[in-house]
C-alpha cells in the first residue's frame, strides 16, 4: 500500500497564497502611482496657480499704480512702453529675468501680435481657438509636451477692454513710440472684449513622474522583499502547527488501527490531500464506533444479570471490609489514649476478640521477656505454640481448627504473636490478608508508643539541658520573636517571653545594632555570627546567633547572650597596668638623665636673673625657668608611676580628706564663680589607703573638673558612699563640662594623653589616679556623656566607720 501524498496541502496552500500576495502587491502598486500623480497634479496645479497670481499681481500694479504714475509725469501724447504697457512689463519680469527656465514656462501671446516674439505656436493658437469657440470657460488645464518634456499647463483667456483699445485699436490713435517701435500694421483692430491672446504658464513634471517611476520601483522591490520574508514565515508556521500536526494525527491513526477489521480506516487516509483523508478516516471511524456500540449494548443487556449477581457478593464483603475499616479505626484511637504498650495490647485484644467471634485472646510479646496478656482472665502460656520464634521468622498467619495464630511485625522487629481461640466448631473462615494487615497496624501503633515515650524523654531530657545552661539562651524565629528562653533569659529581663520580639528587650536597652538592623540580618542569615553590644553603665554584651537550617532554608536561630562587662574591665586594667608597666622602665632609664641637666639650667637661669637688669632679659629667664620646672613636674610624675613600692594602706578618713581638699580649692572656687558641691554620706567606713594617695588623686580629678567646666555656671560635685555590703567605698567626681567624646574613653587613662590645648596639661594625672587606684586595690570607671562623672571604688576597713559624722555642703562664690 503506498503512502499518503503529504505535500498536497501544503502545495495548494503555497499557491494561494503567492495568489494573494501578488494581487495584494499590484494593487499596492497601482494605488500608490495613482496617489502619487494626484499628489504631482496638486502641486504642479499650485504653482501654476502661483505663477498667475503673480501675473494678476504685476498687472494690477501696472494698471492701477504705475501706469497712472508714468501718465501724470510725462507729457499727454508721451507713452514710456517699459512702465505702461501690460504685456511688456509681465513679459521683462516673467519671461526675460526667468533664464534658466526650469521651474515654469511663460508666455502671453496673441493672434498678429504688435511684437513678433508675441507670435503664439500651433498648440497657443489651438488654445485661443478653444476659448474664442468657449467663451464661458475661463482657464485650461492639461498635460502638454513642450520641446519633448512633459509639461502641466494652465492657461488662461486674455480679453481685450476698453482701456486696451488705446493702443491696439486704430493706429491714429495709438501713442506714438508703439508706432515707431512696431509699425502700424500688426497689433491693431482688435475690439471690446475679444479674445485674441492668452496667458501661458507651464510646469515641467518630467523629473517629478521620473521620481514617481523610481519611488514605485523602489516600494515594488521592497514589497517583493518583505512579501518573501512573511511568506518564508507563514510557510514555516505552517508547516510546524499544521503539516506537522496533521502528519501526527494520521501517525495515530496508524499506530492504534492495526487490525484488518480497521484496514477501510487506513484506507481513507491515502486519498487526497492531508485534511480530505483524515475526513473520510473520521467517517469511516465513526462508523466504526456506530458498530462497536451496537455490540456493546447487546453485551450490556447480558451483562445486567451478572451484575446483580456479583453485587450482592460484594455488597456482603463490602460490609466486612467497613468492619475491618472500623476495627482500624478504634485501634487508631486506642492508640491515642494508650499511655504504654500494656494499655494498648489490653484494649486491643477485647476489640479483634469480638471482631471475629473469639472466645479468648492472648498475646505473646516476644521484646520485653516473653510477657503473656490475656483477655478475659489470666494468660496461659500452654495455649501459644511451642515454635512461636519460627512462626514469627515466617511472617505468616497459622490458622488451626479452634485457634488463629497472627504474627505483630513492623518493617524490621517482629514484636510478637498475637492468638484468637474459639469454643469447639465455632471458628468462621478468615481472611488471611485481614489478619496480617491487623498485625502490622498493632505492630505499628506499639512502635509509635515505644517512639513518643523515647521522645518525650529526650525532650524531658533538653529541657533540663536547657535550663541548667547558666547564660541567657533564647530559640527565636526568623522574625526575632522569642520561642523558647531559659530561666536565665527570663531572668534577664522581663521583656523575654515566649512571642515577643527579641530586638524589642535590645531597644530597651539603647543597643545600637537594632537600629542598624545588624541583629535582624543574623537572625536570618546563613553561618553564625558573634556581636558586641556597648550599654550604658557602661555595660557590655556578647551575643552569639547560630542560625538552624532546616532543608536548605534559614528557619529558626539560637541566640546565646553573655555579659563581658567584667571581662573587659579585667582586660581594660591588664593593659593600662602593661603600658604604666612599660612607661615606669622608661621613667626609671631616664629620669636621672634628664632631671640634672634640668636642674643646672634652673639653677644657672636664676643666677642670671640676679645679674641681669634689663626687663626684656628678666623675662627671657622667666621663661626658662617656668618650662624647666614643668619638665621636672613631669619627670616627677614619671617617677611616680615608675615606684616600685606601693603606698600605705591607711586605714584613712576619706570624707575628711575630701573636706580638707575643698578648703584648698576654696581660692579657685572664688576666684572662677564654679560652684563645688560636697554630698558626703555620713558614717562611712574608712578606707584602706594612704591620705596622701587620696589628696593626690583627688587633686588630678578636681584639678581636670575645673579646667572643663565654664566659669561662673560650672557645677563640680564630689559625692561619697558605701555599698550595701560595707565592703567598699565609692566617691564620684562630677561635673557640667562638655564631658569626654565616647572614642575617647578607651584612651585618657594612656600615658600623655589629653585633650587639654597645649601647655595646660601634660597628660599624665589621669595615667597617675588610674596606677594609684590599682596599687590601692581599688577600680577607677569613668561615664563622658552628659559631663564627666569619674567614680572611684576603694576597699573599706573592715568594722569601722569614720568618728566625726559629715553633713552635705555646698560651696560658691
Amino acid at each position: 500500500m503506498s503512502q499518503h501524498p503529504h505535500g498536497k496541502l501544503q502545495h495548494k496552500f503555497l499557491l494561494g497564497l503567492a495568489g494573494i500576495f501578488l494581487l495584494l502587491g499590484v494593487v499596492f502598486l497601482f494605488s500608490l502611482n495613482m496617489h502619487l500623480r494626484e499628489m504631482l497634479h496638486i502641486e504642479a496645479e499650485a504653482k501654476a496657480e502661483l505663477v498667475f497670481s503673480h501675473l494678476s499681481s504685476v498687472q494690477t500694479y501696472v494698471r492701477s499704480i504705475l501706469r497712472p504714475t508714468v501718465r501724470h509725469m510725462l507729457p499727454k501724447e508721451e507713452f514710456l512702453l517699459e512702465a505702461m504697457s501690460t504685456s511688456f512689463v509681465t513679459r521683462k519680469v516673467l519671461v526675460d529675468l526667468n533664464t534658466q527656465r526650469d521651474q515654469y514656462i511663460y508666455r502671453r501671446v496673441a493672434l498678429s501680435p504688435r511684437n513678433p516674439a508675441s507670435e503664439a505656436n500651433e498648440m497657443e493658437r489651438g488654445l485661443i481657438h478653444h476659448f474664442q469657440e468657449n467663451p464661458q470657460e475661463s482657464a485650461y488645464r492639461g498635460y502638454q509636451a513642450i520641446d519633448g518634456v512633459e509639461h502641466y499647463v494652465m492657461a488662461r483667456p486674455v480679453l481685450f477692454e476698453k482701456e486696451c483699445l488705446a493702443c491696439h485699436g486704430d493706429p491714429k490713435d495709438a501713442p506714438r513710440v508703439l508706432i515707431e517701435r512696431y509699425g502700424g500694421k500688426r497689433g491693431f483692430g482688435r475690439k471690446d472684449g475679444e479674445v485674441a491672446g492668452l496667458d501661458f504658464v507651464g510646469m515641467p513634471v518630467d523629473k517629478s513622474v521620473k521620481h514617481i517611476q523610481e519611488s514605485i520601483s523602489l516600494f515594488g522591490v521592497s514589497f517583493i522583499a518583505v512579501a518573501a520574508g512573511v511568506f518564508t514565515l507563514i510557510l514555516i508556521f505552517f508547516n510546524r502547527l499544521v503539516v506537522t500536526n496533521l502528519r501526527r494525527l494520521s501517525a495515530i491513526f496508524r499506530e492504534h488501527f492495526t487490525s484488518p477489521k480497521d484496514q477501510s480506516i487506513l484506507d481513507r487516509l491515502d486519498e487526497g490531500d492531508e485534511i480530505h483523508s483524515l475526513l473520510e478516516a473520521f467517517e469511516s471511524f465513526a462508523t466504526h464506533l456506530r458498530e462497536a456500540r451496537m455490540q456493546l449494548e447487546d453485551y450490556a443487556a447480558n451483562l445486567e444479570d451478572k451484575v446483580r449477581s456479583r453485587t450482592a457478593d460484594l455488597s456482603q464483603e463490602a460490609a466486612e471490609h467497613r468492619t475491618d475499616v472500623r476495627l482500624f479505626v478504634e485501634l487508631l484511637d486506642d492508640l491515642n489514649r494508650s499511655q504504654g504498650h500494656e494499655e494498648l495490647i489490653a484494649s486491643v485484644l477485647p476489640r479483634v476478640a469480638a471482631r471475629f467471634g473469639a472466645s479468648r485472646a492472648m498475646y505473646l510479646c516476644a521484646t520485653s521477656g516473653r510477657n503473656h496478656y490475656a483477655w478475659p482472665g489470666p494468660a496461659c502460656e500452654s495455649q501459644m505454640p511451642s515454635d512461636w520464634q519460627g512462626l514469627l521468622r515466617e511472617g505468616q498467619v497459622r490458622q488451626e481448627a479452634d485457634r488463629v495464630f497472627v504474627p505483630v511485625t513492623t518493617s524490621d522487629l517482629n514484636r510478637g504473636l498475637m492468638g484468637l481461640f474459639w469454643d469447639e466448631g465455632a471458628r468462621p473462615e478468615l481472611n488471611a490478608e485481614v489478619l496480617l494487615a491487623l498485625g502490622q497496624q498493632l505492630g505499628i501503633a506499639i512502635e509509635n508508643l515505644e517512639a513518643v515515650d523515647a521522645l518525650l524523654r529526650q525532650n524531658r531530657l533538653l529541657e533540663l539541658i536547657f535550663e541548667g545552661i547558666s547564660d541567657p539562651l533564647l530559640l527565636v524565629d526568623e522574625g526575632g520573636a522569642v520561642v523558647l528562653a531559659n530561666s536565665s533569659a527570663r531572668a534577664l529581663a522581663e521583656g523575654i517571653r515566649p512571642g515577643s520580639r527579641i530586638q524589642t528587650w535590645f531597644a530597651s536597652i539603647s543597643a545600637p545594632a537594632v537600629a542598624d538592623g545588624t541583629l535582624a540580618a543574623a537572625i536570618s542569615g546563613q553561618a553564625p555570627s558573634s556581636l558586641e553590644f556597648e550599654l550604658p553603665g557602661p555595660r557590655s554584651l556578647a551575643v552569639s546567633v547560630y542560625p538552624l537550617h532546616a532543608g536548605g532554608e534559614v528557619g529558626r536561630a539560637v541566640v546565646y547572650i553573655r555579659e563581658t562587662t567584667a571581662e573587659k574591665r579585667m582586660l581594660a586594667q591588664m593593659q593600662q597596668s602593661e603600658k604604666l608597666a612599660a612607661l615606669g622602665k622608661l621613667a626609671a632609664g631616664l629620669a636621672h638623665e634628664i632631671n640634672n641637666p634640668l636642674g643646672v639650667i634652673s639653677c644657672y637661669a636664676q643666677l642670671l636673673q640676679k645679674s641681669q637688669r634689663e626687663p626684656q632679659a628678666q623675662e627671657d629667664l622667666e621663661v626658662i625657668v617656668r618650662h624647666t620646672k614643668k619638665a621636672q613636674k613631669v619627670l616627677q610624675d614619671l617617677l611616680g608611676l615608675a615606684r616600685a613600692n606601693k603606698p600605705a594602706t591607711g586605714p584613712c578618713d576619706l570624707n575628711a580628706v575630701v573636706e580638707d581638699l575643698a578648703q584648698i580649692f576654696r581660692v579657685q572656687v572664688e576666684k572662677t564663680g564654679v560652684a563645688l558641691n560636697l554630698e558626703l554620706a555620713p558614717g562611712l567606713p574608712r578606707v584602706q589607703a594612704d591620705c596622701s594617695a587620696l589628696e593626690q588623686i583627688l587633686t588630678n580629678l578636681l584639678v581636670n573638673a575645673f579646667d572643663a567646666v565654664p566659669e561662673d555656671t560650672g557645677i563640680i560635685t564630689v559625692r561619697s558612699e558605701a555599698e550595701p555590703d560595707g565592703r567598699a567605698v565609692r566617691l564620684s567626681v562630677s561635673d557640667n563640662g562638655p564631658g569626654i567624646d565616647p572614642e575617647h574613653l578607651g584612651q585618657i587613662f594612656d600615658p600623655f594623653f589629653t585633650t587639654k590645648e597645649i601647655g595646660k596639661g601634660t597628660g599624665l594625672g589621669l595615667t597617675v589616679v588610674h596606677e594609684l587606684m590599682r596599687e590601692l586595690g581599688g577600680r577607677v570607671e569613668v561615664s563622658g556623656r552628659p559631663g564627666a562623672t569619674f567614680l572611684l571604688t576603694f576597699p573599706a576597713q573592715a568594722g569601722d566607720a569614720a568618728t566625726t559624722p559629715l553633713l552635705p555642703r555646698r560651696e560658691r562664690q
